[in-house]
């Protein structure tokens, strides 16, 4: 007897189990679906593009969310939305709200923002009631754009598109200065025009045999206008989405003006302020094709001089100071923005053993003083001239912070107070300035070497 009562216990206890198990689980997926949750359930009602709200979208008023998108339902052409909104919250919204679907980004989820009309003393909406969508000009959403481009986009091939991008870009890789070049024969060929006015006009005097010629070739334009009958038929089968696309460009046009409008000062300030920062890229924009071609031959042999390829990558090298430029001294090597040269494309070194120039075209004239080399490079090159529009020297660059030449400016005087100085055995700023300016003539141009 004692058996047979342990063993219906333990079924008793099993039973017990497993309807705790089903109540729990049942209790959880509640919570999950918020079943127990308190809400206002009211309807919305809204075109089609309501279908394309997510499950659980977030309802908001003025940016705070006040519910959420329980389902949807399609009758008739027009999409019935289910929300449920907060209890606090449904006390604040009055019942002649409207609504309009906003996407939260350009390509981001919608969700729906409940409008409310400034001063309205309307109740405030009670489960049961319907909303409606917002049908004003300026609710007209920029989703509806997208939607609109979507077919036109994707009759449009991917591999034609990226294949003519792709020759686009190989077409103008490397051709900066022959693009400045095209620009200043341009500016010629316009100049020229005015001299061949009067050739122009008795070229226009020849309407008549021209109109001739078409009179001839009529048959064959009928013919091509007969074949773009197909073009046509597109049109036409998408003149829905068409219309549509242009009535939501209101909206995106409106929104784009109040864009502008409030910030047309900041617009203003930026491209003044950018002026010459512009003119700078425009005045050495000739030697950007030669700089980044310098750059592509670069890159391979940079790979090999960091061994990316060996198991422990990283520059291997011995740095020997041979000619040091010396301590650095006070109001002497501050560095100073006063070279003024043009682009250029400087040649590349070919010859075994050959070493770049130091000083291609000059010293620089950066303010610091400039050690003597046994390969300083040529003394002239060749500089691009500025393009066509614009300005050789860009204000408040180069020539006007820059002293007409290095013979007898400051820069010659400090220099020369360092190679005196060191010869005498005194501080350069102890050096007479009367004689710098007398031998400065004397060693001008010479190599000066101190040990």
């Amino acid at each position: 007897m004692r058996n047979t009562t342990s063993v219906v216990g333990r079924r008793v206890l099993g039973l017990v189990f497993f309807l705790v198990l089903a109540l729990f689980l049942a209790v959880t997926i509640g919570m999950f679906d918020k079943t127990f949750t308190k809400v206002v359930k009211i309807g919305l009602v809204t075109d089609t593009v309501g279908n394309a709200l997510p499950p659980n979208a977030d309802v908001k008023v003025r940016g705070l969310i006040v519910g959420e998108v329980r389902s949807a339902s399609t009758k008739e052409g027009e999409v019935t939305l289910d929300l449920a909104i907060q209890p606090d919250k449904a006390e604040l919204i009055p019942s002649n709200a409207t609504a309009r679907l906003l996407p939260k980004t350009l390509f981001g989820e919608r969700y729906v923002s409940l409008i409310v009309p400034e001063g309205d003393t309307a109740p405030p909406i009670q489960a049961g009631d319907v909303l409606e969508q917002d049908k004003s000009g300026n609710a007209v959403e920029i989703g509806e754009v997208l939607d609109g481009l979507l077919p036109l986009l994707q009759a449009i091939p991917p591999q034609d598109l990226a294949n003519t991008l792709g020759a686009l870009s190989q077409g103008l890789s490397g051709r900066g200065a022959e693009l400045g070049l095209t620009l200043d024969r341009l500016e010629e060929i316009f100049a020229g025009l005015n001299t061949e006015l009067p050739a122009i006009q008795e070229d226009l005097r020849g309407i008549a045999d021209f109109s001739q010629t078409y009179s001839e070739a009529a048959p064959d334009l009928v013919n091509a206008l007969d074949n773009l009958r197909t073009t046509g038929n597109t049109v036409v089968e998408k003149q829905g989405v068409i219309s549509r696309l242009l009535a939501t460009l209101t909206g995106t046009s409106s929104s784009t003006a109040d864009l502008l409008h409030t910030n047309a000062q900041n617009i203003v300030l930026i491209a003044a302020d950018s002026r010459e920062a512009l003119q700078l890229l425009g005045r050495y924009s000739p030697s950007f094709g030669c700089t980044l071609a310098d750059f592509v031959e670069a890159a391979p042999i940079a790979r090999e001089l960091l061994a990316l390829d060996d198991p422990n990558p990283g520059g291997r090298g011995t740095v020997q100071f041979i000619n040091p430029k010396g301590r650095y001294l006070p109001n002497q090597d501050e560095p100073r923005l006063l070279d003024n040269r043009g682009p250029a494309c400087y040649d590349d070194v070919t010859a075994p053993g050959g070493k770049f120039p130091q000083y291609p075209g000059g010293s620089f004239n950066d303010g610091s003083y400039q050690v003597p080399t046994r390969n300083p490079g040529p003394p002239s090159i060749e500089y691009f001239p500025a393009p066509a529009g614009v300005p050789d020297q860009v204000p408040g660059w180069g020539a006007e912070i820059a002293p007409a030449s290095y013979a007898g400016s400051k820069m010659e005087q400090d220099t020369l107070d360092v190679v005196y100085g060191e010869a005498g055995g005194i501080a350069p700023e102890d050096v007479p300035s009367w004689t710098t300016l007398v031998g400065a003539p004397t060693i001008r141009g010479t190599e000066v070497t101190f040990e």
